[in-house]
């Protein structure tokens, strides 16, 4: 039978590596894809789906700050496809577009709403109103949510699906209203509509305005002599801990949700590793892959790490106050015990190795540029 899927935000970490493994299974993608996200830069990502799978492979322009563009992207792909859900199948729904950047959203908090909650939404009420309930719906959700909470004034140290949700920013805020839209409809329409909280996830894909990707690249570069002496790597909040996977891993979890999930595992799912390390920890074992031992020196804002290079001590990074945000969720860890329990999803890849594959990637690129 065949197999139908919208992806929003496919130009994107995750929705790259979805549109690959969906098209590999013969699923017929539809991608939603902003006039902005059509720079090449952008579009890097899924370059060459198009030519590989030219039958099973669309991009629809299509935005959530704009309803009537909801409607046209979800209507077109409903002329296309309803003829192959009559057959008794149903359209799995990916919405992975957001205003994804914590740091920004203090900058733009009323855009970052209407994106990632209002534009859910408008998604969902179209979805309704032309598939009924011949889809399936998943929404990225995010760690975020838990921010810096408590339970009885003590730190949690593993977040599950009940633990409470604490938001520290206007992204946050945002995503928390997404998530109850979804429990809503799930409940008010008995739409199989789940939420994936899914906890920090990287890979060599990951953009380059994200920390993680920032370290890397940085990394390949020194490592290739392409850092001027006098420019350190500037960091923020050196202390704040992050539970770190793999987006490779990460998008398998979703699709389980949608396919597998029956009955009452029709739920809201946290996906981590249930480990945590310090941004500091990521960038020394990234340094590390590339043979340099950082040595920390100071603290807080005063805080470098530095290279005895034969004597002399290369400032290799440091703290710039100007990337602290107005409130900082200081430890994220998960507990992905349930979504291991009802639907066998487990992660397997260390932070080690994300890390080493994310910075020989950078290195490869690098060296492929020139």
């Amino acid at each position: 039978m065949k197999q139908v899927a919208i992806i929003t935000g496919i130009t994107g970490q995750d929705g790259s590596y979805l549109a690959e493994d969906l098209l590999e299974q013969g699923v017929q993608v539809y991608g939603g894809i902003r006039h902005t996200s059509t720079t090449p830069h952008n579009l890097d990502r899924i370059s060459g789906l198009t030519d590989k799978y030219p039958s099973a492979f669309k991009l629809i322009h299509f935005d959530l700050m704009d309803s009537c563009s909801i409607e046209k992207f979800v209507k077109e792909v409903y002329d296309d496809v309803q003829n192959v859900l009559k057959l008794g199948n149903y359209l799995q729904v990916y919405n992975l577009a957001a205003q994804s950047h914590v740091g920004d959203s203090f900058r733009i908090p009323t855009v970052t709403h209407q994106i990632n909650a209002l534009g859910v939404i408008a998604l969902l009420q179209s979805l309704h109103t032309h598939f009924k309930n011949s889809f399936r719906f998943y929404q990225a959700s995010t760690s975020e949510l838990y921010g810096n909470i408590k339970v009885n004034g003590r730190k949690v140290r593993k977040m599950t699906e009940n633990t409470p949700f604490n938001p520290e920013s206007p992204y946050a805020v945002a995503k928390m209203a997404a998530y109850q839209t979804v429990v809503n409809y799930r409940k008010a329409h008995d739409i199989h509509a789940v939420n994936g909280i899914l906890f920090n996830h990287e890979s060599p894909r990951r953009g380059v305005d994200f920390v993680t990707r920032k370290i890397t690249k940085y990394v390949a570069n020194y490592a290739l002599n392409r850092v001027p002496f006098d420019r350190p790597l500037q960091l923020g909040n050196l202390a704040a801990k992050r539970d770190w996977g793999d987006a490779r891993e990460y998008i398998k979890a979703m699709q389980l949700m949608l396919n597998k999930a029956e009955g009452d595992s029709i739920t809201d799912y946290v996906v981590a590793t249930g480990d945590t390390h310090s941004v500091k920890t990521f960038v020394t074992q990234a340094f590390q892959k590339v043979g340099v031992s950082l040595e920390w020196r100071g603290s807080g804002v005063q805080e470098k790490g530095v290279r005895n290079n034969n004597g002399s001590r290369d400032v290799l990074v440091e703290v710039n106050s100007e990337f602290y945000r107005p409130i900082d969720v200081a430890y994220l860890c998960g507990n992905s015990e349930k979504i291991e329990k009802n639907l066998q999803w487990k992660p397997t890849v260390s932070l080690k190795e994300l890390i080493s594959d994310m910075v020989e990637q950078d290195i490869l690129d690098l060296k492929n540029r020139n």
